[in-house]
């Protein structure tokens, strides 16, 4: 291959990688808007005969938001000590209703770490306050909600 031809491809890579990445953009934007454009439906399960909706219009949320929640797990986090022996960190991934009164209900690990982690984010869930309730047109409803707790060896107790 000649000097100019290989120039010649390398220019072009340059030019077509950045379009390339803006496409796969876009591509992750349209189908997270899809996501938000859902229309609510609910799930299979209910509650005392209320369906539990996966997509709402509102969805529940802690006391306070975001920011009392990640403080709430920051304060009452008890590291457990197999995963402080093993100097583990690692994220629990949680699956819990938040029923239309906004207690949370069927908390369950959707995916563990061990060493005690799983039985921790239990815990931490299950002694949560009561939630302000997911809506939907206006009325408050049961919602299924997934939450990751993180736990943090160096920022812990």
């Amino acid at each position: 291959m000649t000097q100019q031809r290989k120039n010649g491809l390398a220019n072009d890579c340059g030019r077509i990688l950045p379009i390339f990445m803006l496409l796969i953009e876009f591509m992750t934007a349209c189908s997270q808007l899809s996501v938000v454009t859902k229309t609510a439906q609910p799930t299979s399960q209910t509650i005392s005969n209320e369906p539990i909706f996966t997509v709402v219009e509102v969805p529940p949320s802690f006391p306070g938001g975001n920011a009392q929640l990640s403080s709430y797990l920051r304060t009452n986090v008890r590291y457990p000590e197999a995963a402080r022996k093993a100097k583990v960190d690692g994220r629990v991934f949680v699956s819990f209703i938040v029923t239309k009164e906004g207690h949370l209900e069927d908390v369950t690990i959707l995916k563990g770490y061990g060493y005690g982690l799983d039985e921790e984010a239990l815990r931490l869930v299950q002694t949560m306050p009561t939630w302000v309730p997911g809506r939907q047109a206006n009325r408050p409803v049961s919602v299924k909600f997934n939450l990751v707790v993180p736990f943090d060896l160096t920022s812990s107790k």
